[in-house]
């Protein structure tokens, strides 16, 4: 019988097998103790998971990637142009990290579909309907098969980790950054869907990470800007935000990120996020809730960090002592080095024992050596299957069954063939183009002329206007109320949050589509025609913000 090799011990193996030694090479000796073996610098790089410039590996970037040993990487919007180029580059990265004898690299992504995609249709990829759309269309094997197809796409990029799925409960409607991120409301309805996106994901060989503990849904404030709180008390977050949470923790999720959020019914530390919260990472997660998976920040470089005394080396710190595992950061080399620095310093200094960068190692390895990454695996990528006609069938397919007629009393949908039709659009969303109608766009936030000429144009016709948070875009309501003015038959198309129609309770025809991707605009113009019937049912509330 064979016996299964450690990722441990590859990793040190590997450094064996290099001839000639570099002065960051690992050590190789004492293969019973690996961790033991790693030089204090190499264990901090293991758990810091940094974002890079570019579409190519630098040189600048490598010399970073080798130097600080680090142990995985986030690709953003810039990392990103085609297909072909994402696998070359995710490849030199692993070959990268190969030349020191260190494990494979966790190489991550923000791939929640919806809202929230790096990868695009129109560079070659294939796009998702988001997670409220997904549970608008009220199946749960939908969210096994988006899962599913989407884990496909990103392995055959070489990406091995995503960030996703959402775990928030968003039950508030001025909620500016989680919103059609999120399953819904409905705590249950969140676990169910979350479960099962988890279950297929992992199931299909990709890094689960589920967001934002211990919850983000009831916020005003977009934590990349700014810190927010969730005051509410320890019973209501138990039967509310924690539900999705403790569900993805039995369901095995690999890991869980935390929120830039504080929360004083579990830490009332003044201006303490949970991030570097240790009530929150190790008295709650770890301790109380039992959960032995990653413990992943959102991003250190945030507003909501910044702007409350902790720039990213300081809040690393806070962080790790805490009881995170994985510290994410944005691009910024330099910022790297000093987190880099500040963190050993740390820990020689005896602010951070080094048993808790042992125990976040182990788990940052575990997770490897589960997902199979290994030095050995140098499987060569294949793009040949991504952005599919197979793989955007599913998108399609299941974005049809997501498209919520929320209220037709004028009976306007679907659209009749002689309808004089004219389409306004608060973005380019190019709905007129597939409707082949008249269309005129206007700016996010609607000035006075525009909305005069639109309601000049609207006379006598039917008229889809489509919004986009106009919680954030007030000016979209005065659009909107302003055609229901005239007497144009009007349908309001919501192609982000649902929560729109709040702004305008009278609009007699609303349709909610949760994201203006193509899957979902594709969807919206089979309903209007109707091709197929719009089969969505709200997965939020539509009641006023608090």
């Amino acid at each position: 019988m064979k016996l299964p090799i450690s990722l441990l011990t590859l990793f040190l193996i590997s450094c064996s097998a290099t001839s000639t030694p570099m002065p960051t090479q690992l050590p190789t000796s004492n293969l019973q103790s690996p961790i033991s073996n790693l030089t204090l610098e190499q264990k901090i790089g293991q758990l810091m998971l940094v974002g890079f410039d570019g579409t190519t590996l630098t040189p600048e970037f490598r010399d970073v990637l080798q130097q600080l040993h680090l142990g995985g990487v986030i690709f953003y919007d810039r990392n990103i142009a085609s297909p072909s180029q994402v696998a070359q580059l995710n490849a030199d990265l692993q070959a990268a990290a190969r030349e020191r004898g260190a494990p494979a690299l966790l190489i991550t992504i923000d791939q929640e579909g919806g809202i929230v995609a790096r990868l695009r249709e129109d560079k070659g990829f294939a796009e998702f309907p988001g997670q409220m759309a997904v549970a608008a269309t009220g199946d749960l094997e939908n969210a096994r098969r988006i899962a599913r197809a989407l884990s496909d796409e990103l392995h055959a990029l070489g990406f091995n980790m995503d960030l996703a799925p959402d775990l928030d409960v968003n039950n508030n409607a001025s909620n500016p950054i989680i919103g059609t991120r999120s399953f819904g409301s409905a705590p249950a309805r969140v676990a169910e869907f979350g479960v099962a996106y988890i279950e297929a994901m992992q199931g299909a060989g990709m890094i689960a990470v589920g967001k934002h503990f211990p919850g983000h849904g009831d916020t005003a404030i977009d934590s990349h800007v700014a810190l927010s709180s969730v005051p509410h008390d320890r019973a209501r977050l138990d039967t509310v935000e924690f539900v999705p949470f403790r569900a993805a923790m039995r369901a095995k999720v690999a890991g869980i990120m935390s929120a830039h959020i504080t929360f004083p019914a579990i830490d009332p530390t003044p201006g303490l996020a949970a991030t570097l919260s240790p009530r929150v990472l190790t008295g709650l997660v770890r301790d109380e809730m039992q959960y032995d998976g990653l413990v992943m920040t959102d991003e250190l470089t945030m507003g909501a960090l910044a702007t409350s005394g902790y720039p990213a080396p300081k809040a690393a710190v806070a962080a790790l002592q805490a009881g995170a595992d994985v510290l994410l950061f944005q691009t910024g080399y330099a910022m790297h080095r000093e987190t880099h620095a500040a963190l050993v310093d740390a820990v020689k200094r005896g602010e951070i024992p080094e048993s808790r960068v042992d125990d976040a190692l182990r788990r940052v390895l575990r997770v490897k050596e589960q997902f199979g990454l290994t030095t050995a695996d140098r499987r060569p990528l294949t793009t040949d299957r991504v952005g599919a006609p197979e793989t955007k069938a599913i998108s399609r397919d299941v974005a049809r069954q997501a498209v919520t007629l929320v209220r037709d009393d004028a009976h306007l949908i679907p659209l009749t063939p002689d309808a004089k039709l004219l389409v306004v659009e608060t973005g380019a969303y190019g709905i007129g183009k597939r409707l082949g109608a008249t269309t005129i766009q206007v700016k996010a936030q609607p000035t006075a002329g525009e909305i005069a000429s639109a309601q000049s144009a609207a006379e006598g016709r039917a008229v889809i206007v489509a919004t986009s948070d106009v919680a954030k875009n007030r000016a979209q309501a005065d659009l909107v109320n302003a055609l229901l003015k005239t007497n144009a038959r009007v349908i309001v198309v919501a192609t982000r949050s649902p929560y729109d129609l709040l702004a305008f309770p009278g609009a007699p025809t609303y349709l909610a589509i949760y994201g203006a991707n193509p899957p979902m605009l594709d969807a919206l113009a089979d309903v209007m025609i109707g091709k197929t019937p719009a089969r969505g049912k709200l997965p939020v509330e539509l009641s006023a913000p608090r």
